[in-house]
């Protein structure tokens, strides 16, 4: 824990001088204040206090404090939570592979916010808190981008009227990154990664040793094996059911249709394409049949309805399809020309 400590301390006082003497000229700060400060770069200076993460992220001197949090190894391998609102440093096993941003942090959310930075692996203390530069790289989720980029375009704007007083200032600071504007740097952590994180939901964060794109944290959430890319053996690995299909992991028929979900899904992408069914609705098409072939009724006033009868996936000769309304392409649905059969006598309906 001592060493754990030690990283931190190193992390945040190389950081904090370099962002305190370049951007903030402040001589003396108390390691919170330097470490909330580092936090609040990030942002856009410390003026809109509507903004959700900006007003949670001053320094004590301005807001509450925030707290801190440390996220070790073993934590990492085993899974575990980032809290939210938090200054959380989290380390990655050094034994471990490569892991994608969004599988390590369990969210593929396009809206959610988090920001974070991780120290290069030739890290050197003396060198960073020297340097005019930051030590390392950033990461930013795709809610917090956009955040970003529609507060600079609104600073932008604010700023100078194009017609009345765009200066040569101006433009070229329209040609050039601004000082202090960050953007995404890292979409892989690697072995040994040591980084900082502030998020504005919690986060499961994890490794992914089954490669099924949902870290052992998330499959403790939703009751998968870790150590079983399909848990439910339908086809369809359990981070395409979790986080694209919204299907059961542990359910190999979700919506309970007759057709299991790598039926539905038949590339297994996670993905409906056009000549799939959707694995999370019985009645793809709402043409009052079910995609597949189910009991339908109460009691015993109950019968086998279903397009694809003999549940292969495929429209056979008999079978009307489970992803067209009017399977003739006609004004009458194919559950209407069901019950029209049954209506008739038929019995091959």
């Amino acid at each position: 824990m001592a060493s754990t400590c030690f990283l931190c301390y190193t992390i945040l006082m190389a950081l904090s001088a370099s962002l305190s003497r370049k951007f903030l000229g402040l001589s003396t700060l108390s390691l919170g204040g330097l470490s909330l400060l580092i936090v609040g770069y990030a942002f856009f200076g410390f003026n809109d206090a509507s903004a959700p993460l900006e007003g949670r992220l001053v320094p004590a001197a301005y807001h509450k404090e925030v707290q801190w949090r440390v996220i070790n190894t073993n934590m990492v391998e085993s899974g575990a939570t980032i809290p939210p609102d938090t200054n959380v440093i989290f380390l990655l096993p050094g034994d471990a592979s490569a892991i994608l941003r969004r599988i390590l942090l369990g969210s593929y959310d396009p809206d959610i916010r988090y920001w974070g930075y991780c120290l290069p692996e030739d890290y050197d203390q003396t060198r960073a808190v020297t340097s005019d530069r930051l030590p390392g790289k950033v990461f930013l989720s795709e809610g917090e981008r956009k955040a970003r980029d529609e507060e600079y375009r609104r600073q932008i704007s604010n700023r100078f009227s194009i017609p009345e007083n765009l200066t040569d200032e101006d433009l070229n600071q329209l040609r050039t990154r601004p000082a202090g504007r960050i953007e995404h740097e890292i979409e892989t952590f690697d072995p040994s990664s040591i980084c900082y994180i502030m998020s504005q939901v919690p986060l499961a964060i994890g490794l992914d040793p089954d490669d099924d794109e949902a870290n052992d944290q998330v499959e403790k959430e939703y009751g998968t094996d870790p150590k079983v890319a399909d848990t439910d053996g339908d086809g369809v690995s359990d981070g395409r059911e979790i986080f694209f299909l919204h299907s059961s992991p542990i359910r190999r028929d979700s919506d309970g249709d007759g057709l299991i979900d790598g039926v539905e899904d038949a590339n297994h992408n996670g993905h409906i394409d056009a000549t799939e069914t959707d694995p999370v609705k019985w009645d793809t098409d709402r043409d009052g049949l079910p995609d597949g072939l189910m009991k339908i009724g109460v009691r015993r006033d109950t019968q086998m309805m279903g397009e694809d009868k003999n549940l292969n996936g495929i429209v056979d000769d008999g079978e009307t399809d489970p992803r067209k309304w009017s399977s003739l392409g006609d004004d009458i649905s194919d559950g209407d020309r069901y019950y029209q059969c049954l209506m008739t006598g038929g019995t091959d309906c």
